[in-house]
């Protein structure tokens, strides 16, 4: 065997990339784009083993025909990708596409294959030169990749520079240009050595190095939906968070007012971003509803009011009376009629209303607890 990787690392990145895959497989693969991403990985995996069977640094081992082969393959999945992403066409589409490049692919693999056998059979080594057999195999391996590389380059191009797109996504853009831009430096140092002789070495090392750098970088960045699916299934996002910290809130003023409840719609799921967004609005129409039976300011309301920062002391109060309107409404009594608005602050945006209940529903035990 030789690899200008040592066995342990090149060992370690395949089962990474294994183990990220299959979680992949497991939890995200829904999409087109999920399905793509997937499948691209299963060819990378096929490529990094393919190295470990390779005896010699050059074309002429058979494996090292297919490894190429492999890699052109898992460039087609880039390209799809970036006309995917790049909106140049339609979903059902992308398929079709796919074929077709892996097609390409498929050719361009069988004409090095070729190449390498012809050569052999003539009793001559294949030299990666820019004349005669090398030149048709550069050129059958450096052309498809370029291509396929600068499509889906393109299209993390343009989601830079939208100015829409969220800072993780722009991190992850500039790491997979970052990754493609190492297997072009390689084609580089390939031409290099090609025209001129520099750097003297077996190129096909080079490849290998960079394209196990680019497997490991690739899937990595790729593995965050992974990543906030798994966050998502522990409960540990942020919506399913604050839905928690909202839930003794919501669930003593829906007792108080179970008519304003929503029934679930399951056409518009029922993910965590949705049921924050239920729960948030109906915590407000139950205190639209008990407004009518918030009693006015007393002393004994002050007097219920435990010490509280100033900045909370108009919070907490508004929840001794709140929490008491509850209590009247659940007892049947009739509305208090004190003229009180039923919210203590209009919100102007859903960030704004939810911070002010985020804040009501801490102080809501401590409140409870004074006022029973």
């Amino acid at each position: 065997m030789s690899s200008p990787i040592p066995e342990v690392v090149a060992w370690a990145v395949i089962g990474y990339v294994t183990v990220l895959l299959s979680g992949r497989f497991w939890l995200v693969g829904g999409a087109v784009v999920d399905r793509l991403v997937n499948h691209m990985g299963l060819w990378s995996i096929a490529t990094l083993l393919i190295y470990r069977c390779a005896s010699t640094p050059t074309i002429d081992d058979p494996a090292n025909q297919l490894a190429l082969g492999c890699i052109l393959m898992t460039t087609t999945y880039l390209y799809s990708i970036g006309r995917l992403a790049g909106g140049d066409s339609e979903p059902d589409t992308v398929w079709r596409h796919q074929r077709n490049v892996a097609l390409l692919a498929s050719a361009a693999t069988a004409s090095i294959v070729l190449a390498a056998a012809s050569a052999r059979c003539s009793g001559r080594s294949v030299d990666l030169r820019l004349v005669g057999d090398g030149l048709g195999i550069g050129c059958a391996f450096a052309v498809p990749l370029t291509y396929n590389t600068f499509v889906f380059t393109r299209s993390c191009l343009g989601a830079l520079r939208a100015v829409d797109t969220p800072r993780a996504a722009r991190i992850v853009c500039i790491g997979l240009i970052g990754s493609n831009a190492v297997l072009w430096g390689v084609q580089a140092l390939s031409l290099s050595e090609l025209a001129t002789g520099w750097p003297d070495g077996p190129q096909l090392s080079l490849v290998q190095a960079a394209f196990t750098l680019w497997v490991a970088i690739d899937s990595t960045l790729l593995a965050i939906p992974l990543v906030a699916e798994l966050v998502l299934r522990a409960g540990m996002d942020r919506a399913t968070r604050t839905c928690r910290r909202l839930l003794p809130l919501w669930r003593d003023l829906t007792a108080a007012v179970p008519e304003i409840v929503m029934p679930v719609d399951a056409r518009h799921g029922s993910g965590p971003a949705t049921r924050l967004l239920r729960m948030t609005v109906e915590i407000r129409d139950a205190m639209l509803h008990l407004g009518a039976y918030l009693p006015a300011e007393t002393d004994e309301t002050q007097r219920n009011t435990v010490r509280e920062p100033e900045s909370d002391r108009g919070i907490t109060d508004y929840a001794h009376r709140l929490i008491r309107a509850a209590q009247a409404r659940k007892a049947g009594l009739p509305p208090a009629g004190t003229g009180a608005p039923p919210l203590p602050v209009v919100a102007h945006d859903f960030d704004a209303e939810l911070a002010y209940l985020i804040d009501l529903a801490r102080i809501w035990p401590q409140a409870k607890a004074a006022v029973e």
